[in-house]
Formats: C-alpha cells, structure tokens, sequence
C-alpha cells in the first residue's frame, strides 16, 4: 500500500508529477540511514557535473532542473574544472571521510532557533520557480526537508522514475511518509548502483527475506483513427497513476500516428490495471480517448500479448480511436538468497552441458530468455566471461564450413552476448 503522509493528508502519489524538480544526486551522501546534502560550502561541496539532457548548473547543482545559470559561476566551475577529478567511492567510503563534517553541519542547522526568510524567487520560461541568484549563500540552499531524508522509517520506497515524467534520463524517486523526491544520475549504471545501496539501508536483510517483484515491459507501436493534425501523446497509468507517456506527435491527416516507443518499468506497487490514454498535448488532463487493460491479462501469458485496443472517448464518433501495444507483465516471487546456492552452483560448473542439451530442444524464444538468465546468474558469480568465450568457441565450431552465418542465427550464444 502506498505510504501515508504524516500530516493526515491524502496519500502521496507513487509517481512524480510531470516536470517534477530532480535533484542532483552527486550532491548527496549516504550516513547512517539519512541522504544528506553535502554540498553546503568550500568544506563539504561534491564534485560537480553537467548531468546530460539536464539544464542544472554546473556550479550550482543544488537548484531544480529548469534554472537558470550564472555566467559567473559557470566562468568559476570552468576555471576550476581541471583541478578536480571524478571520484567513484562508494558511499561507505563517503560515509567515513565526511561523517564528522556531516553532523557537525546536521547539529549547526538544527540548533539555529531563528527561521530564515523566504528564498526570493524568479519566473522562468518553463513556469518553474527556483531559488534567486542574489542574496546570501544559505538563500541559495534548498529546504531542510531537500537537504536531509531519513531512510530509517517504515514505508520508504526507492524505485526508478521514467525519463518521460521528469524530462531527464537515469532518475529514481525515494518515497517517504513525508512526500516524495526525485534525483537524477549520469548514467544508468550509476542510477542502479544509487537504488540498490539505498534499498539495501532501507531494508539491509533483504536478501534474506521473500519478496514479490512486478514489472511492465510495453510496447507502444501506433494508433489509427485519430483527430487529424492534432499533436498527441499516449499517457500510461497503473490504477489511475501517471508513469510513463509517449513524445507528443502529429497525427497524420488520414488520423495514422506512429511512436515505436519502448518502456520498462520495474520496481512497480500492486496494481491491477493499465490505462491507455491519448491526450493532447496541450491539454494533457484532458485524454481524448481511452482504454483500461487488466493486467491480470497482460500477466497470464508467457509471451508479450500483441493486439489493437479499440480505445472510448467522450465524443463517440463513427470510428473510434484504436492503438496497438505489445505487453507483458511480471509477478516474479523472489525467494531468499540461500535457497538459490545450488542452483547457483549447478549453473557455474556445469553450464555447457546446459547449454549442449537444451540448445536443440527449446524454441527461439525460449533461448533468449534462458540466455538472459544465465548471463545474469554467471555475472553474479564471476563467470560471465567464461561462459561467453565457451559458447563463442562452441559457435565457431559448429559452423566452421560456414562462417557468413557465425553469430548470425538464433542460438544461445547470441542471445548471451546481445544481453
């Protein structure tokens, strides 16, 4: 069940607004179960980036994306960009560098019995209003709430963010009893190092425990019969929550529109429905058309289910609205760690006689999930390498007398080196 706001409000969403402030997570660091801000000053800043498709200022990575930069400050980060380097320390490394500088600032901010004034605030293009560039360095800083978030309490989520919700690529959102926050990573590599240490503090005996993970992977290919010309998008909702939407296009004046767009959601509350929704672009809260799908559906077939759905609006035209989407959706029950040791085993020592029995038997689709498995089971044991070479000699083997067709055809082997 989604967390409850201490305040006795309703319940906090599961997703981010659109355009929701992201905040720079090379500005945070992880203590003792608390994400605090470090950088405060010349004493405890973090290095700082240029975060790809984001508009955060190099020198004031604090700031929500959407703000305006300083040409001074831009000019200082310039100067000083060759005198730092990019530190790839894990965040208990972070932990006993800062720990004493961190709650010595923690103690500071909290013993401060004056409040401060308002942060004044300026109007940008895009309606955000982000902190002013003039004033005092503490009217620079986000909130307290921003600048401290404690992980320790019951109901806290860590769970990746579409790019499509925020405007940025490689965010995740941490939900607490007290609202909810988004942070924006490098990369995707980072973006999943950052959730899985931070859901490792909030529930450090995880691998220990049986959990229940569901995920969505959804293809939205296209849709006929649409208003001509009107620029649209395709809004995906899990139980009326926004969490993903397509780029807004062009219908074609025949009413044809094409997206071809991919999503993977992972990390997924309970849910039971998955709503399409076309909507105009500029008036996204009102969907010109719509289709609830039961994932119950989506979920009881092994292969991704692939059909056109005949979409009902308001209007209720001649010719309805259809889209046609190819989905599937994963209840997967994860048991703990120990019970997988001798599967794990099994897997390390003896996966080429595995993979010589069954390459024959099994079908195509089959072999690309069996592939993906194995790579990520022999990843987590230190055999992803071996196991690579092995099935590559094997294929250079087998078709020796022809070699137009090496890594070319649906074997397990490449499946394994495509994943």
């Amino acid at each position: 069940a989604p967390p409850v706001s201490t305040h006795g409000t309703s319940s906090i969403p599961l997703a981010p607004a659109p355009n929701a402030p992201v905040w720079d997570v090379s500005s945070f660091s992880l203590v003792d179960g608390h994400l605090v801000l470090v950088g405060r000053n010349e004493e405890a800043s973090c290095r700082s980036r240029n975060r790809t498709g984001s508009s955060i200022s190099e020198s004031t990575n604090l700031h929500p994306a959407g703000g305006r930069r300083d040409p001074a400050a831009d000019e200082r980060s310039t100067r000083g960009a060759g005198k730092t380097t990019e530190s790839e320390t894990s965040p208990t490394s972070q932990f006993s560098n800062v720990k004493g500088l961190l709650w010595k600032r923690l103690r500071e901010r909290k013993g401060r019995g004056v409040p401060k004034a308002e942060t004044p605030v300026v109007t940008v293009l895009d309606s955000e209003r982000v902190p002013s560039w003039h004033g005092s360095r503490e009217s620079l800083l986000p909130p307290h709430s921003a600048a401290e978030l404690d992980l320790t309490g019951d109901n806290v989520i860590v769970r990746p963010v579409h790019g499509s919700i925020v405007g940025e690529k490689f965010c995740f959102q941490i939900i607490t009893g007290e609202g909810s926050r988004s942070f924006g990573c490098t990369s995707l590599a980072e973006r999943d190092r950052w959730i899985e240490n931070l859901r490792r503090t909030v529930q450090p005996n995880k691998d220990n425990c049986e959990r229940l993970e569901l995920a969505l992977s959804l293809w939205v290919y296209e849709a006929r019969d649409l208003p001509p010309r009107r620029r649209l998008r395709c809004h995906l909702h899990l139980d009326g929550t926004l969490f993903a939407r397509t780029t807004a296009k062009v219908a074609s004046p025949d009413g044809e529109l094409f997206w071809g767009e991919l999503f993977q959601l992972a990390a997924l509350p309970s849910s039971r429905a998955l709503t399409l929704a076309l909507c105009r672009d500029d008036h996204p809260g009102q969907p010109v058309a719509s289709i609830t799908v039961p994932l119950a559906e989506l979920a009881a077939a092994r292969q991704p289910l692939e059909r056109w759905y005949p979409l009902s609006g308001p209007g209720g035209g001649e010719r309805m609205p259809s889209v046609r989407v190819r989905g599937r959706y994963r209840e997967v029950r994860v048991l703990p760690i120990v019970r997988y040791k001798e599967l794990a085993e099994f897997i390390t020592f003896h996966y080429r006689e595995l993979c010589t029995r069954l390459e024959p038997t099994i079908a195509v689709r089959h072999k690309e999930e069996l592939a993906g498995a194995l790579v990520h089971v022999l990843q987590s044991t230190g055999k992803a390498k071996s196991f690579l070479i092995d099935l590559g000699v094997a294929e250079l083997d087998r078709f020796d007398d022809r070699e137009a067709l090496i890594f070319r055809e649906n074997t397990l082997a490449t499946k394994a080196i495509d994943e």
